[in-house]
Order: structure tokens, then sequence, then C-alpha cells
């Protein structure tokens, strides 16, 4: 049995609008368990199609199994027995799939969920908009109480940073412009504690982003300030999304996010006698790593 190296990635799920005490994990299980239908699931986003098989809570963890497939996709069939091309026997109405699997839980305060990152499956930046889709499609534009400052159900999904992230601020030797974003009801959304925030509340807004930029020549401080409150909220893990502009030591421009700085971890999985990633062995160690976190 063969191996598949793909990244597991770490992101932080948020779900606004949801009653006190609601938990994730049982309320995505059984907005999925809503729709009888496979059909009914099926999302088509940039050209590729993508839908949420199952959702199942085992051990107070969740599990996400979606499918992705592009319709009309039949590749020719190379024939190792003599390396002949031969037309695909698939029917116009079959396609090949990809799995992707995502494990959810809840550690220290905050959701996580650690992402399978397939090349042809649905990406982390896919799954949050899909769950939205799916809420939307179950639970309508229906509000969760009768009082006006009720609000939809909304979902976020941001990459937890990486340790990369505040090495590379250290790095730089000029701070020129640093953007924080908080997403409600986060706790990081009570660490800004300004105008901005106050506002940002009155306007039932779902995510405030704050930004500072240096005075020409001059630099952000890298220990106070917004720099400061970024390192912070990573340190305490309430980092939501956050962007920095700077110069390097040599002189060269530097911009990065905690997008493409995101928490990640290499995983062998076992794959199947069908050559694609074994279910059973995915959850063990997505499992294993999810144990790891902090």
């Amino acid at each position: 049995m063969g191996l598949k190296r793909r990244w597991i990635e770490v992101h932080r799920l948020t779900i606004s609008g949801l009653e006190d005490g609601t938990a994730y994990g049982s309320f995505l299980r059984d907005t999925r368990n809503k729709i009888k239908t496979l059909e009914n699931t099926v999302r088509d986003q940039g050209g590729k199609s993508h839908a949420l098989y199952e959702a199942k809570v085992i051990k107070s963890r969740l599990r996400l199994r979606f499918f992705s497939y592009t319709t009309g996709y039949r590749p020719d069939i190379l024939n190792t027995d003599g390396y002949a091309i031969e037309p695909n026997p698939l029917a116009d109405s079959q396609t090949g799939v990809e799995w992707t699997h995502v494990l959810g839980a809840r550690v220290n305060g905050r959701y996580i969920l650690l992402c399978e990152k397939v090349q042809s499956g649905i990406w982390p930046s896919s799954i949050e908009s899909y769950l939205q889709w799916m809420i939307d499609k179950v639970h309508g534009q229906e509000w969760v109480g009768e009082d006006d400052d009720d609000e939809n159900i909304t979902v976020s999904l941001e990459p937890e940073a990486g340790a990369a992230f505040v090495k590379r601020i250290d790095d730089l030797t000029r701070v020129r412009l640093a953007t924080v974003r908080t997403v409600r009801p986060n706790p990081g959304w009570k660490d800004l504690e300004n105008e901005l925030a106050g506002e940002a509340d009155d306007s039932k807004a779902h995510k405030a982003d704050v930004t500072m930029t240096a005075r020409r020549e001059a630099s952000l401080s890298k220990t106070k300030g917004i720099v400061g409150a970024i390192k912070r909220m990573f340190t305490s893990k309430e980092l939501d999304y956050a962007a920095i502009e700077g110069e390097r030591e040599d002189g060269q421009k530097d911009h990065f996010t905690t997008k493409n700085l995101v928490e990640r971890k290499r995983l062998s999985l076992k794959l199947d006698e069908g050559g694609q990633v074994d279910h059973s062995d995915a959850w063990a160690r997505l499992g294993e790593m999810m144990d790891q976190q902090d």
C-alpha cells in the first residue's frame, strides 16, 4: 500500500448568529443532514463542483468529507500492458472525484479546522463559501431571534498563522503598514478596544479591519501599537487575518499575510487499492495532529 504526502492546514472557524451554547460540529452535521439528496449538496465554484458527502461528529470531533469533480472530464487512458493509449471507458454522465478530509474540534476556546490540501479538491478558501451556501440553503435568511439585535448566521474561516509569520515581522528593518482583522465573536474582537471596534459593534459588523501606516521614512513599532497587538494576539491564539508591509535589511520590500504563512504540517497518508487516500487512515492522522494543537 502506497503513501501520499499531503499538506494539512490549520484554520479557525467562527460562526456568528448562533444561539449561545450551540456546538459548531452538531450544527453543521444537522444542517448537512437536512439536505436529503446528494445532488442538492453540489455547488459549482470556479469551474469545479464540490459536495459535502458526509458530516459526522465522533467523540466530539467534526468530520467533513467533501468530494470534487469536473463535469465532462474524461482523459484518455494509458494501458501499461503494451503502453497503448485508449479512450476513456466512462460514460458522458460519469467522472472521477477527489476527496478532501476536514477535521474540526474546539481547542482552548477556539474552533479549529484541519483542512487537507488537495490540488483538485476543495480548498479552505472555498470551504468557507461552501458552508455559508449550505447554511443559507437550509436555513434561508432566518433570524435567530425576534429582536432587532439578532443577526443572520455568518461563517468565517481564517488561517491560523504559523511561527514564520512573527519571525518574518522581526526580520524587517522597517514596518510601513500593518492590518489586523478580528471576527466576531472571537476573543480578539474585544482586544481592539478603540473607536473603530465600538462602531463595528454598533453596526453589527461581522469583521473589522484596522490598518495603520507609518509616517514617511519612519517605521511602526514592532513591540507596541498595532504590531505589538498582532504579536500578542498570535501568542494567545486570538489572531485572525493580518497583513504586513515593510522593508528587509537588504532594502527589498516585503509583503506577507497570515494566509500565505498559515500553520501547516505535511502528513503521509495511506492509499487504498484505487490509489486514493484511505479514509480511515486520513481520520487517524488528522486526529493525531489535532491532539497536538494548543
